[in-house]
């Protein structure tokens, strides 16, 4: 499994080496752009949104936190630049005109949100003890009640709510750090 980036990785001197970054993720982000398009994008308006995607990163450079996680940090701000330009330009869709498709242009977006959640999911499972781990699959992926993990594991049920109390705040903390969570 690839290391999840952070923005500190490209910052020399205090500042962020923007020609480095866009280097390393103008792809990323054009494919992301590229299927959000839809019949009224024009290309020139794919590079502006991906101009404006840069722009933003190097303007808020100082402000943002550099644990941040890029892949989806990168999302949003892409999200948020297209809903700001269509709103700009009165760009609104009907449900019934777009039809399927409508799901269509964004399953990508969220595929990729899914998957960067689901890799924050499974690193911060790497740290934990086996007991720990199987306690959360146990509820979380096989939909065990908490008596069914205590008799099986021979514990508590106290340290079974426990385990899973301390695992979803760890948890939540890393997808606070990647981005997917705003408090």
């Amino acid at each position: 499994m690839e290391k999840n980036e952070i923005l500190q990785d490209y910052f020399n001197n205090g500042n962020i080496d923007i020609e480095k970054f866009i280097n390393k993720y103008y792809g990323y982000v054009f494919i992301v752009v590229k299927n959000y398009k839809n019949i009224n994008m024009s290309d020139e308006d794919v590079e502006e949104i991906i101009s404006d995607v840069f722009f933003a990163i190097w303007k808020n450079s100082k402000t943002i936190n550099k644990d941040t996680i890029i892949k989806p940090y990168l999302l949003g701000t892409i999200k948020n630049i297209i809903i700001k330009k269509c709103r700009k330009h009165n760009i609104n869709y009907s449900l019934d005109e777009i039809g399927d498709t409508f799901h269509d242009k964004f399953n990508i977006e969220n595929q990729l949100i899914e998957d960067e959640q689901l890799d924050i999911i499974q690193n911060t499972l790497k740290d934990v003890s086996k007991d720990e781990y199987n306690i959360f699959i146990l509820y979380y992926y096989h939909s065990k009640k908490i008596k069914e993990i205590s008799v099986m594991l021979n514990i508590s049920e106290s340290k079974v709510k426990v385990t899973l109390f301390r695992l979803r705040k760890r948890i939540k903390k890393e997808l606070k750090k990647g981005g997917f969570i705003y408090e």
